[in-house]
């Protein structure tokens, strides 16, 4: 705070304000079209084929399989980020085109 009174003297001091540190985050470089990325996920989301495939059954009026908690990521250049259960995980790495970075 500027113009602040010291208590003893009386008198107006004049402080300047401390200098804002900028905070560095490690940033992950973009990817390239034909590039996918997989990381580690722990929040608590649903994953999404999972979710897909409940929506999918529902609407057949087949039985709806269970829904199971995302513990990865999938990022393309060119879709957006999809949460992913182990076994959806598994299952898209076998059939990725992409080159995984």
């Amino acid at each position: 705070m500027n113009g602040q009174i010291d208590l003893f003297t009386g008198a107006v001091t004049e402080h300047q304000a401390a200098p804002v540190v900028p905070v560095r985050r490690a940033v992950r470089p973009p990817l390239e079209p034909g590039q996918v990325r997989y990381a580690k996920f722990g929040g608590e989301r649903d994953c999404d084929d999972c979710w897909q495939a409940q929506a999918d059954a529902h609407a057949a009026g087949t039985q709806v399989p269970m829904r199971r908690r995302a513990s990865s990521t999938r990022e393309t250049a060119t879709s957006a980020k999809a949460y992913l259960c182990e076994p959806h995980k598994l299952d898209r790495q076998s059939t990725d085109k992409e080159v995984e970075v």
